[in-house]
């Protein structure tokens, strides 16, 4: 049997209710003054209990907003962990699948191949998000630990992208990258580098359409060196460019292509500013792709020499 009397448990109701209560509650005060405004100490006793009144108003809406964040986090968390939960699934069951039909089957040295490439790409997948979460949790706490070597980035992406290159083309995407010439030397941990492109190219893959276009970029601008990694695909809505890069928050607009954890976008922002850099996304809209930047300082010149 539903209970009819059950008191909602949203923020805005909660937050409509305080504001009728104050309401209600300052006409009353006022009422009750003018009344008996004789027995009263003049207008500083209305003004007092005015101030009084704002002031427990303030208290109580700063209440509620925590409380309608809290809300917000909680469901975000449960819907984090009914994704992951799938997101590790998945690839367990494809593992399980063939390594089931190696075993059972008698299979061409091509097939059993291709059957042991796809679990292995399939465990290196589940092996990213783990790590994802992993990051994550770090960074929540404030445990994140940067290994700095000094590093040329132009060199460490045209490693990145020889290594990611196949992989991604056997995903249906394809990546670009024209190689520069330039020294660009950081300080920074190469495999949470790593881990952020990673996090980019994914993230491009999995919500860009078949046959992604994605272009990386190295620049200099304002005395760091700017990675890009700019796609072709759903795009971003001005609203939620800075939205994307806090923790569980997933585009509107690429909610319905494919759920994510919500992690990705913002482990990359969390490494760029651990490295004393920042990490921002241009789109002009819905449909148009985007184009996202990290931008680390250059390293001291002595670290450059070194």
């Amino acid at each position: 049997m539903s209970r009819w009397w059950r008191i909602p448990a949203g923020p805005i109701f909660w937050m409509v209710t305080v504001q009728v209560a104050w309401t209600i509650t300052l006409v009353a005060w006022i009422l009750y003054f003018v009344d008996r405004r004789n027995e009263l100490e003049g207008w500083s006793t209305l003004v007092a209990g005015i101030l009084l009144l704002c002031l427990m108003l303030a208290g109580v809406t700063v209440i509620v907003i925590h409380f309608g964040r809290q809300v917000a986090h909680n469901r975000a968390v449960k819907d984090f962990v009914s994704t992951v939960s799938h997101d590790l699934r998945s690839p367990l069951a494809t593992v399980k699948l063939h390594l089931e039909t190696i075993k059972l089957r008698r299979l061409e040295p091509q097939q059993q191949d291709a059957c042991l490439d796809t679990a292995l790409d399939e465990l290196g997948r589940l092996e990213s998000g783990i790590e994802d979460i992993l990051t994550a949790s770090r960074i929540e706490r404030r445990s994140l630990r940067l290994d700095r070597e000094r590093l040329d980035l132009a060199i460490f992406l045209e490693d990145y992208h020889a290594d990611k290159v196949e992989r991604a083309k056997h995903a249906g995407a394809t990546i670009r990258w024209q190689r520069s010439t330039d020294p660009f030397v950081v300080r920074a941990d190469p495999r949470l580098l790593r881990q952020m492109l990673d996090n980019l190219i994914d993230n491009a893959i999995v919500h860009g359409p078949s046959g992604v276009n994605i272009d990386l970029e190295l620049v200099e601008h304002g005395g760091a060196a700017v990675i890009g990694v700019r796609d072709n695909g759903p795009g971003i809505a001005r609203s939620e460019r800075k939205k994307i890069f806090r923790m569980f928050y997933r585009a509107a607009g690429r909610r319905t292509h494919r759920r994510g954890t919500g992690l990705g976008l913002f482990i990359v922002g969390s490494i760029a500013k651990a490295h004393d850099g920042h990490a921002w996304v241009d789109s002009e809209g819905l449909g148009k792709g985007c184009n996202f930047r990290v931008a680390i300082p250059f390293a001291k010149k002595e670290d450059r020499k070194a």
